[in-house]
């Protein structure tokens, strides 16, 4: 939720800081905070807001920090080093998002607004208050009377020189609109947990084996099988499609569109480092490298025996052996280990895992999802399965096929 300035409105309310509010009413918010539905199942998450709150109400906030959390909230012994640990760091990520989320949803009409400002764990209150907009003087009235004139003449002026810049750019415009969408409340939400992260987000862009090739017989010596074409030749042994590629422009305008720097590394170049410093985008694929293959263990896109596997299900034209329909899957979850996010956009083949990123980035798409009860949408770790048909090689609209909550 935003705090506007004094001068700004919304549809409802002006919202202005002002005079701080008493310890009672600050306590109650805290109160009302702990037991919303974003932290009475998460104690963990309770006890760090509930310690940081208790030290701001005992004026003991300079004596906040890391080590302190860590050892009373997460049980940490005093081996507790922040400098190696970002456990504090994570979890108060996590807080901030769940706060924005109770006060943009249960916790909207609150005269309170609790936070934890970046840079520090010490929590702030900011009163919200419904307030008539003041009557203005004579003179300030004049002034923007003249500002408004002085606007109108510029856009007058500016008008016809934009309009002949707009039928020169022509579809070039919309491309590059197309390119670079607006994140609307959807796309929001499907992509907060990345680009409001204080984590850096890696997109790891697949580049398997080529399907085509199979490894040769081993070696007298021992060594490794080679990867060889059926005609025995040498194998290329990275491959990236169209799709993936198409995916990977589709991704990285998103993290432009929110001016947020997008890390991009080929899978095959991924390492263990990789995976505990970065949020993930595991793009194209989850087996071909050691280290990713064990993220998504659980996740496939085999065909499944029930009517939605089955109408789903991957097919080639038996005339032409062209692809004439896909299935792809789009999973987010943490890591156990680290906290950080993994995002899975990937199909059965190219065309399905540029399907997956056009889903997740189009908000008609995202729309049309119908989440379980009582799942509220995009929780924090989904599964959805999508379907596409295809024609000449290129996927067409994708198809919200089933919505899967852990």
């Amino acid at each position: 939720m935003l705090i506007t300035p004094l001068t700004q409105r919304d549809d409802r309310r002006t919202r202005v800081t002002v005079t701080a509010p008493s310890i009672e009413e600050r306590k109650a918010e805290v109160r009302r905070v702990l037991l919303s539905p974003q932290f009475r199942r998460t104690p963990k998450l309770q006890r760090f807001l509930e310690l940081i709150c208790d030290y701001y109400f005992q004026n003991r906030a300079h004596e906040i920090n890391e080590f302190l959390i860590a050892t009373e909230a997460f049980g940490k012994g005093p081996a507790f080093d922040p400098s190696q640990d970002s456990l504090v760091r994570v979890q108060a990520r996590e807080v901030r998002r769940r706060l924005r989320e109770h006060y943009q949803t249960d916790g909207k009409e609150s005269r309170l607004i609790l936070d934890i400002p970046l840079g520090h764990y010490v929590p702030g209150f900011t009163v919200v208050e419904s307030q008539e907009p003041q009557k203005q003087s004579r003179s300030f009235k004049a002034s923007w009377i003249m500002l408004g004139v002085t606007a109108l003449v510029c856009i007058l002026a500016l008008f016809f020189t934009d309009r002949e810049r707009r039928q020169l750019l022509g579809a070039s415009a919309m491309a590059a609109a197309r390119s670079a969408p607006a994140l609307t409340p959807l796309l929001s939400r499907f992509w907060t947990r990345f680009l409001e992260s204080d984590v850096p987000t890696l997109l790891v862009l697949s580049n398997p084996d080529v399907g085509a090739c199979k490894p040769s017989r081993p070696a007298a010596d021992g060594t490794s099988p080679r990867m060889i074409a059926s005609d025995g030749s040498p194998c290329p042994d990275e491959y990236t499609g169209m799709g993936e590629a198409v995916a990977l422009h589709l991704v990285t305008n998103l993290f432009k569109s929110a001016k947020q720097t997008l890390i991009v590394k080929q899978s095959r170049m991924v390492n263990a480092d990789d995976i505990k410093r970065y949020n993930l985008i595991l793009l194209g694929g989850k087996s071909v490298n050691a280290w990713t293959r064990r993220l998504g263990d659980d996740l496939s896109l085999e065909q499944s025996q029930t009517d939605v596997g089955q109408r789903y299900a991957t097919v080639f034209d038996q005339k032409t052996s062209e692809l004439i329909r896909d299935r792809a899957i789009i999973a987010l979850r943490k890591h156990a280990s680290t906290g950080h996010w993994l995002l899975f956009l990937y199909g059965k083949h190219s065309q399905g895992t540029q399907a997956a990123a056009e889903a997740s980035s189009d908000e008609r798409f995202l729309s049309q999802l119908k989440w379980p009860p009582p799942a509220a949408p995009f929780p924090d770790s989904f599964r959805i399965l999508v379907g596409v048909n295809v024609n000449d090689g290129i996927p067409q609209d994708p198809i919200p096929a089933a919505v899967r909550v852990p």
